[in-house]
């Protein structure tokens, strides 16, 4: 038996195939494949194909396809709307099929299981925190063998997805760019970023505004954008000044901050909502890893979170997996096999057998290059599969980085170690470090070594790497510590500006060369400019 869950509509489609077990098979974003960031309304074709063939079946074969999107409660829904998605999914000898069996998971239970079942807990309370759902903004469930309970929901109106895309966009970073406001509001001083009024989240608060049902979700986000504008004044420097605009890193800072004391909140409330001492966070608030390093462990986010996560979750719905002993891998997308090599510029570049301790020659000669083997990352994080790669020092590699890659000067980057090494640099951030979840303060010698992936409050957003996960990134943390150098590394997105991170061979070789790295480790092999 086999069910493939979607993600599919709005943004990040995606693709999830489970057997009759439960078990994973593939899990795949539709923008890694169509090179379009976010796949806006696009059907998840290719990211459904990719996961079929994953598994050497064809669309007749799944039982049911699940859509992490209760969509008959959000408009009408008929016989012709089912048509046309099978079209769209498998190609024109699905139209009238009966089979596979369509159904609608609500969006907020499909986030839940998502990340319970990938957390290797046994029972857990789950926190769902996003912008919106069908009918709430916020879910909390109780997890366990039996299945998952939603213990209490908040509507729409308390929204702090929206609170927060609204202060995005007013500061001009834009749609889905959380995470630039984020490393933004790093830059105030403490003093000025009082909380905004969203409400009393755990007693009988109400919220700012109100969400009446024929309101949109442009419409809602539109009056807080008014709200902040008002209230903090106009944001007048470009997306590369904007650590210099005050009105702009005050507009981040409220909005971070009330996102991390409603986030601890909701926390307490789980706690004692589901009496487990175990929480998993989903939904793309669950991203805002600043306010997820500030929370007890045991915390487990999945590596995702956002709204592609919600395909898996649909899935193992409908086909919940038996329980794990330890948290889902990460690397569930398109493989990189050895010697796949694309071809290449006639000139200009030699390519060799991967050698560890060449890399780390070049690595220490000041280079920047990447890696792409394996399969590749679901999620929004490079986790050394899909990564660019250098010298965390000195500090003006940050500098370096964000300008190949076309970001915007005053963005934090991110550092990865192996267990071992990593406690002398951060404090242990759990489960939250296998993704690169959640931040941590850095210690002083962490300050030392790695100065290009401390933001300027002191902080980063850490990844260790188990043995044996990403073996290319390993085996450079272990000539790095061989060479008496500290074993860590900058660990960003392998991506240039606005694209989706690389997926295959080719994305990498041309990701590689329009960014003008210094070299590839793609799989077995090693490319560099001459």
């Amino acid at each position: 038996m086999w069910t493939l869950g979607i993600n599919w509509k709005w943004h990040d489609g995606a693709a999830a195939l489970v057997d009759g077990d439960g078990r994973l098979w593939a899990l795949a974003e539709e923008e890694r494949f169509t090179r379009v960031k976010h796949a806006w309304g696009a059907y998840p074709v290719r990211a459904a194909r990719f996961c079929l063939d994953r598994a050497g079946i064809d669309w007749p074969d799944l039982d049911t396809v699940v859509i992490g999107w209760d969509l008959p409660q959000l408009l009408p829904w008929t016989d012709a709307d089912r048509d046309e998605l099978y079209v769209a999914l498998f190609g024109r000898a699905a139209a009238g099929a009966r089979k596979p069996a369509l159904a609608f998971v609500d969006h907020h239970l499909a986030h839940a299981a998502s990340a319970f079942h990938a957390s290797g807990f046994t029972r857990a309370g789950v926190l769902v925190v996003d912008g919106a759902g069908e009918r709430d903004a916020i879910s909390v469930y109780a997890a366990g063998p039996g299945g998952l309970a939603r213990k209490r929901h908040w509507p729409r109106a308390f929204s702090l997805g929206a609170m927060y895309e609204a202060a995005t966009h007013v500061v001009g970073l834009g749609d889905l760019n959380a995470g630039k406001t984020m490393g933004l509001a790093a830059y105030g001083d403490g003093h000025d970023s009082a909380l905004l009024p969203v409400g009393d989240l755990v007693g009988d608060g109400s919220p700012l505004f109100d969400w009446p049902a024929d309101l949109s979700y442009g419409d809602f986000t539109g009056r807080w954008r008014d709200h902040l504008a008002d209230r903090f004044g106009k944001v007048t420097r470009a997306p590369a000044d904007l650590d210099q605009d005050p009105v702009a890193v005050r507009v981040a800072a409220s909005a971070q901050r009330t996102t991390e004391e409603a986030i601890r909140a909701l926390y307490t409330e789980t706690r004692c909502l589901t009496g487990e001492p175990a929480i998993c966070l989903a939904g793309g608030v669950a991203l805002n890893c600043v306010a997820n390093g500030r929370l007890p462990e045991p915390l487990y986010v999945p590596p995702f979170p956002h709204d592609a996560g919600v395909a898996l979750g649909a899935a193992w719905t409908v086909r919940p997996p038996r329980p794990a002993a330890e948290p889902i891998t990460p690397y569930l997308g398109t493989d990189i096999a050895p010697g796949d090599v694309p071809d290449l510029p006639e000139s200009g570049f030699t390519v060799r057998p991967f050698a560890p301790e060449a890399v780390v020659d070049l690595l220490l000669a000041g280079r920047i290059g990447a890696v792409a083997e394996g399969r590749a990352e679901i999620g929004p994080r490079a986790l050394g599969h899909r990564s660019i790669i250098a010298l965390p020092r000195p500090a003006a590699v940050r500098d370096r980085i964000n300008t190949i890659k076309g970001r915007e000067p005053w963005r934090p980057l991110a550092p990865v170690a192996d267990a071992g090494h990593a406690p002398r640099f951060w404090p242990g951030q759990g489960r939250r470090e296998l993704y690169m979840v959640g931040s941590a303060v850095v210690s002083a010698a962490g300050r030392r070594e790695l100065p290009a992936a401390t933001h300027v409050d002191g902080t980063t957003r850490p990844q260790t790497v188990p043995t044996g996960h990403a073996p290319v990134v390993e085996s450079l943390l272990a000539g790095l510590g061989s060479a008496g150098v500290a074993p860590v590394l900058v660990n960003t997105s392998f991506n240039g500006a606005a694209e989706p991170i690389v997926d295959t061979a080719a994305d990498a070789v041309r990701t590689f060369v329009g960014l003008g790295l210094d070299f590839l480790v793609l799989a077995d092999r090693l490319i560099r400019r001459r």
